[in-house]
């Protein structure tokens, strides 16, 4: 037991019934059963929180998709651009072959044209 201040008992005692004003203590009665109206706030709580994460994943869903649509739209414009830097290599040979005088003339009578003051002859009938 701890030492009595002056004047007071050690513990003070409830004459009544017997026992320490310090021993029991004053609980908050809850109703059992019935309807429960209570709010489980915890389980709101993680259910917004799974909302508000869905919603910042699907925020960031169209960026993704417009990254994939970008990316594979320059694959295609680079095998594009591969292609027409070949076409134009091709196309500056050809100038280059086709600025010799004899190249020019066998490449005109091939198409079908003649000098100016020849004479076109056309022969049906020879086979391939």
């Amino acid at each position: 037991m701890q030492p009595a201040a002056a004047g007071r008992p050690a513990c003070a005692r409830d004459e009544r019934f017997g026992v320490s004003t310090r021993s029991y203590r004053v609980y908050r009665v809850r109703p059992r059963g019935g309807s429960r109206s209570r709010v489980n706030w915890e389980r709101i709580g993680r259910i917004a929180l799974v909302l508000v994460l869905f919603a910042v994943l699907l925020s960031y869903l169209n960026p993704l998709v417009n990254l994939a649509d970008s990316w594979r739209d320059s694959h295609s414009e680079r095998a594009r651009f591969d292609h027409l830097t070949r076409e134009n290599a091709e196309l500056r040979k050809r100038e280059q072959a086709l600025s010799d005088p004899e190249a020019l003339e066998r490449e005109a009578r091939s198409l079908g044209m003649v000098v100016p003051g020849e004479r076109p002859y056309v022969i049906r009938g020879l086979g391939d």
